[in-house]
């Protein structure tokens, strides 16, 4: 961590704000489309994915500024993100698919803390995958090319953060650049949450 400085602390906050700036658009947008299951599973996810951000964004701060070495909050970063995407994408391709059945899910998943976190990233791509890949679905729907555009942009900027962390060298460069492009990704994915909230609003579109 000697790479990390407070103000690249203090960056790590931005995105996990906007994201769930982002989550806020889609909840309003998703409240009158969605079953009970649906939106209930929506919202948790995006809650788990915005605690997780937080979780790690905070030990990050607490870190820099001598504080204290709180690794649980790190450590359970890769568990709760990844079941919040799953919840995420869960909910969001039935609203793409247009299936809009009241059956409830029987369970949700769990988040146990462990130290592998291959399963966990497995599931986190495959999760921000098809939530992406749904929200475009419905960026076509509504016939708005922008809102399209920003939704494969903030999942083409994630995947960009990904490769960069795969090729981490532990310089702060390398840090700052992972933390722009997370920005630029988030900034993407909120304004193009606003642009579907405002495509439902404005009632041009039946699904």
């Amino acid at each position: 961590m000697n790479e990390w400085n407070l103000p690249l602390a203090l960056l790590d906050i931005v995105p996990v704000v906007l994201f769930l700036f982002g989550c806020i658009e889609l909840m309003k947008a998703f409240y009158p489309k969605m079953t009970q299951a649906q939106y209930s599973m929506f919202s948790a996810g995006s809650i788990m994915v915005f605690l997780s951000g937080m979780m790690k964004a905070v030990w990050k701060l607490m870190y820099v500024m001598e504080i204290c070495d709180y690794a649980m909050l790190s450590d359970a970063f890769f568990p709760v993100q990844s079941t919040g995407f799953v919840l995420l994408a869960l909910s969001t391709i039935r609203l793409a698919g247009k299936k809009k059945d009241k059956s409830d899910y029987a369970s949700y998943s769990a988040v146990p803390v462990v130290a592998i976190k291959m399963p966990f990233i497995m599931l986190t791509f495959l999760g921000t995958t098809i939530f992406y890949g749904s929200l475009s679905a419905l960026g076509v729907k509504t016939k708005n090319k922008m809102t399209v555009v920003f939704f494969i942009s903030a999942y083409a900027f994630d995947m960009i953060q990904v490769f960069l962390a795969s090729k981490f060298d532990n310089s702060s460069l390398m840090n700052w650049l992972a933390e722009i492009v997370n920005t630029l990704a988030q900034v993407c994915l909120w304004l193009g949450a606003k642009r579907l909230n405002q495509a439902y609003q404005d009632e041009k579109y039946d699904y």
